[in-house]
């Protein structure tokens, strides 16, 4: 009896501090987290002001409804602050009857009547009073953004880059009757011959070898697809959205723990990027002496590489899609990514935007960029000092061990989480206050495990295949092969752990979990290349190796770069909160994966292949070398 008085006295205390659910009646008793006046016909009077602004809540004479607020608040994991709600207001319209002066524009003024207006509504239907937390924005009838200098520039590269394709693709159709006749720089801008590398088979021509890495497009797509589908969702609910419950009984649904601890699968880029700079390292390797000039070349070709297509995208964001559209949630959604990266623009082209903090918003999914351009890096000083399979296997070994220390490191030091808890509120601020997004799931030493993975990787099949290292026997085990996917599942499955209501795991258990299941996940993903390097199974490598997924691997680095500016579009162009649902979420996507592609398409033939094919003809060395046998693009 005594147990069970002592655990019922644990119970309660704990609810009394924590609300971990409530049935619908109860939680619609709380005001709404978004509401929005409509914009459009505030803005069809004469002087209409329409502002976006967050109040805090109090108890006002209500004191049971905001306990009740306050203890469903506590529970962060899982829930949004519902101490804090969040109004679009027409002041014109809504809080008429509180304006001091009609004609008044003062700031002070302003947050006074939306105070008053917001105390009397919050008062009348809750009892509750609440306080003007900030502005975040206003719009007046008539304004619009000003095109100023930076706009004109970015219409006379758009102009330039125009003519450039022009006149490349007519010099190719009219004056180049033979295939390898012509000024290279001008045959690089011709639509006709982009087009024709876009669709070629993979590897036609090329060194034979790599016929075997054509599964690295279909493991691209796949994996830009989960990154759609991850990125989705966050942007819909950074967004106002009327059914904020949806988000919150989300984390019951075993299904959706897949999307939440799927960011795990955004990894497989940096296996994939570092097993190409050791097989291809190794391929230049056979016919060019290694020294360590290709260090820095490596380093500067990597930059001229991604650079020209990444500051386009960039500076169209920062310049020409702020005036894309003018409703009440596109400066929100859209503008406030425009307005950082007018700011920290250098950060993002010098490839340290993971480690500069204030840079939240200015294109959130490049800091896999910038870690990756780090940890190549890393990556080519390993290929340049260790010329040996004993040197290799030492380095490789010591900086496996290191990296995983430094994850358990700032996993205990730091007191972080084992994984990125994808809570409400973390989605609404896009992780700008999660220090285990910050401190260790964006950073590049922190990912060092997983591309040291795929360095060894790398390194393995280019002996293998040297040394003609037979598989054949090793074929049995095939059955090893199929587990690959359902482990992998599971893996992502087994963060759910941390969702539970009783709190956070052990310390201990944190540091373990954080510092293996990277490295778990993307052993599988190595072994699963290596399997289809050598044939060990037919069933996946089927799948992978797909010829449809040639273009769309190519064009990935573009879709990349494009798909959020086509999500913050479609979400900022609301002008009511957004009802999510599985179906509207899917919607979302496919209007995504659609556009995405489409457009990413046009700029690899535009500005991308273009700019590659003039990289590497003002970097190539005078000696003509034979057609096709360039792997220095690593």
């Amino acid at each position: 009896m005594f147990q069970i008085l002592l655990m019922l006295f644990v119970f309660v205390g704990r609810s009394a501090a924590v609300i971990y659910k409530l049935n619908v009646s109860e939680y619609n008793k709380m005001p709404a987290l978004y509401d929005m006046d409509d914009y459009e016909a505030c803005m069809a009077e004469a002087g209409g002001t329409y502002c976006v602004v967050d109040v805090n809540l109090h108890e006002g004479t209500n004191p049971e409804l905001m306990d009740m607020i306050q203890g469903y608040s506590e529970h962060k994991m899982k829930h949004f602050n519902h101490t804090q709600i969040h109004r679009a207001v027409c002041v014109t319209k809504t809080c008429k009857d509180f304006l001091r002066s009609p004609n008044t524009n003062s700031t002070w003024d302003l947050r006074q009547t939306l105070e008053e207006c917001l105390n009397n509504s919050l008062y009348s239907q809750y009892r509750l009073e609440g306080k003007i937390d900030g502005i975040q924005y206003c719009k007046r009838e008539g304004e619009s953004e000003n095109i100023d200098y930076s706009d004109v520039i970015m219409a006379v590269v758009y102009i330039v880059l125009i003519m450039l394709n022009v006149v490349g693709s007519l010099y190719d159709v009219l004056l180049c009757k033979e295939e390898k006749t012509g000024n290279p720089y001008l045959l690089a801008f011709s639509l006709r011959r982009n087009w024709s590398r876009l669709i070629a088979p993979n590897n036609s021509g090329q060194e034979p070898r790599l016929e075997r890495l054509k599964q690295f497009h279909g493991l691209r797509t796949m994996t830009m697809f989960c990154v759609f589908f991850s990125h989705t969702t966050l942007i819909m609910s950074f967004s106002y959205v009327d059914n904020p419950l949806y988000i919150e009984t989300s984390y019951e649904d075993p299904l959706k723990q897949i999307l939440f601890n799927g960011s795990l699968v955004t990894h497989t880029f940096f296996v994939m990027s570092s097993f190409l700079l050791a097989y291809n390292f190794q391929l230049y390797a056979e016919k060019h002496p290694v020294s360590w000039w290709q260090f820095p070349k490596g380093i500067l070709l990597r930059w001229l590489r991604l650079t020209p297509t990444y500051a386009l995208v960039m500076f169209s964001i920062a310049t020409w899609m702020r005036h894309g559209y003018q409703g009440p949630l596109w400066q929100l959604v859209v503008t406030s990514e425009a307005n950082a990266c007018r700011q920290y623009w250098w950060a993002q082209l010098l490839y340290v935007n993971n480690y500069v903090y204030d840079d939240a918003f200015c294109m959130p999914q490049t800091w896999y960029l910038a870690a990756d351009t780090q940890l190549f890096i890393m990556g080519l000083l390993v290929c340049v000092v260790a010329r040996t399979c004993k040197t290799r296997a030492i380095l490789l070994t010591s900086l496996f061990v290191l990296a995983l220390a430094l994850v358990a490191g700032h996993t205990y030091f730091q007191d972080l989480e084992a994984v990125v808890i994808q809570s409400p509120e973390s989605y609404r601020n896009l992780y700008a206050s999660d220090s285990t997004f910050r401190l260790l799931y964006i950073r590049g030493h922190t990912n060092m495990s997983t591309y040291l993975l795929g360095l060894a990787g790398g390194f393995l099949a280019y002996h293998c295949q040297t040394n003609n290292i037979h598989m054949d026997k090793y074929k049995k085990y095939r059955w090893a092969m199929w587990l690959v996917f359902p482990l992998g599942v599971a893996v992502i499955l087994s963060g759910g752990l941390f969702y539970f209501d009783s709190g956070r795991g052990p310390a201990l258990y944190r540091v373990m979990y954080a510092t293996a299941y990277k490295p778990v996940f993307q052993l599988l993903v190595v072994s699963l290349i290596l399997g289809c390097i050598f044939k060990f199974e037919s069933v996946y490598r089927g799948i992978i190796e797909w010829r449809g997924w040639t273009w769309t691997g190519r064009v990935s680095y573009s879709a990349f770069l494009l798909h959020t500016l086509f999500q913050r579009g479609l979400v900022g162009a609301q002008v009511q909160p957004i009802h999510m649902s599985d179906y509207c979420v899917m919607t979302v996507l496919a209007g995504t994966i659609f556009l995405t592609y489409l457009c990413a398409c046009a700029l690899w033939l535009g500005a991308e292949a273009p700019a590659a094919a003039l990289v590497r003809q003002a970097l190539s060395p005078p000696k003509k070398e034979k057609e096709g046998q360039d792997v220095t693009k690593v």
